[in-house]
C-alpha cells in the first residue's frame, strides 16, 4: 500500500510531462494570434469578408501602387484629357507666316485676285501680269454673287461667280470689307462673306482660298470719318481672321505692310487716305510673294 506522502505529493501537482503539454498548447495560441493579427489583410487595411474573391476589388493592389488599367472602383477619364494637336498640323488661327525665299511672278499665274477699288487699283500699278482679276468699284459682300461686273469673251458681262466657273484656279485671293464698313450689323457683314466663301468652294473645291485683311485708312481719313476709320477696319479684320480660322482658310494680315507706328495708313501712301499709289502697292505685292503656303 501506498504511503499517506507518498498520496499527496501526485494529487496535489499534475505530472511533469501534464505540465509541458499545457505550456505547449498555450504557446501555439499565442503564436496563432500574432500571424492572425499580422495578415495582409490588417496591414494592408480592413478588408471586408463579405466581398467575394472574384470582384475586381478583390486582390486590388494597395492604394500607393499605380492601377494599370481602368476597373470597376477607377473609372476611365481617358475621355477628359484635351487631345493635343497633330503634328505639324497648320494652325489657320494665325496669318500665313514669312517664308524664307519669295516667289516670283510666275506663281501666281493660276491665281485669281477679287476686290474692289484697292484690287484694281494693285491691279494696274504692280501686280502680277500673268494672275485674273475680278475686281468692281464698290464691291461688297452682297453684291459679288449678283453684280454682273466681269467682261466675258462675247463681250457682255457677268457675275464673279459665273466667271469663276468657267475657269480653274489653283489660288484665290480675297480683299473684301472697305465699303461694309457702314453697314449698321457687322454680324451680317461676315454671315455673307461667309456665304461668298462656301460659294467659291463649291466652284473650287481644289483651290487654297487667301483671305486679306482689310487694308487701314490714313490717320486724317480716320479721324475724320465716322464710318471709314480705323477702329471699324480693325473689328472687321477681326471678325474675317477668326471666319478663316473656322473654315480653314489663309489669313494674310498685308495691313501690316502699309502701316505706320501709330496704326494707321502711311501719310506717303495715298493722296486720299484710302487707295495704294504704287510705291505702297509694290510692297503689297512683296508682301504676297513671301506670304504663302508652301505645296
Amino acid at each position: 500500500m501506498e504511503s499517506s506522502s507518498y498520496r499527496r505529493q501526485y494529487s496535489s501537482s499534475p505530472p511533469a510531462y501534464f505540465r509541458l503539454a499545457l505550456v505547449l498548447l498555450l504557446l501555439a495560441v499565442a503564436l496563432g494570434a500574432l500571424a492572425a493579427f499580422f495578415r495582409p489583410a490588417y496591414t494592408n487595411g480592413m478588408q471586408d469578408s463579405s466581398t467575394p474573391a472574384t470582384s475586381p476589388e478583390a486582390g486590388s493592389p494597395p492604394a500607393e501602387q499605380p492601377i494599370t488599367g481602368p476597373t470597376a472602383s477607377a473609372p476611365d477619364r481617358r475621355d477628359e484629357v484635351p487631345v493635343p494637336p497633330v503634328a505639324g498640323a497648320y494652325d489657320y488661327s494665325r496669318p500665313v507666316p514669312a517664308a524664307e525665299v519669295a516667289v516670283t511672278d510666275d506663281y501666281f499665274q493660276d491665281s485669281v485676285f477679287i476686290g474692289d477699288s484697292r484690287t484694281k487699283g494693285f491691279q494696274m500699278l504692280s501686280g502680277p501680269r500673268k494672275a485674273t482679276y475680278y475686281t468692281s468699284t464698290g464691291l461688297k459682300v452682297d453684291t459679288i454673287l449678283t453684280k454682273p461686273v466681269v467682261k466675258a469673251a462675247d463681250g457682255k458681262k457677268t457675275t464673279i461667280m459665273e466667271a469663276l466657273r468657267q475657269e480653274s484656279f489653283k489660288k484665290v485671293y480675297i480683299m473684301l470689307g472697305i465699303n461694309e464698313l457702314g453697314w449698321a450689323y457687322s454680324d451680317l457683314f461676315i454671315k455673307k462673306y461667309g456665304e461668298v466663301i462656301a460659294e467659291i468652294q463649291k466652284i473650287e473645291p481644289e483651290a487654297e482660298i487667301y483671305l486679306q485683311s482689310i487694308l487701314p485708312v490714313s490717320e486724317q481719313k480716320s479721324q475724320s470719318d465716322q464710318v471709314f476709320n480705323n477702329t471699324n477696319i480693325s473689328k472687321y479684320n477681326g471678325l474675317i481672321r477668326q471666319m478663316a480660322a473656322e473654315k480653314s482658310l489663309y489669313y494674310l494680315d498685308v495691313a501690316q505692310c502699309v502701316l505706320d507706328q501709330e496704326g494707321n495708313l502711311a501719310s506717303d501712301a495715298s493722296t486720299d487716305g484710302i487707295h495704294l499709289n504704287k510705291d505702297y502697292c509694290d510692297r503689297w505685292l512683296a508682301y504676297l510673294k513671301l506670304h504663302y503656303v508652301a505645296p
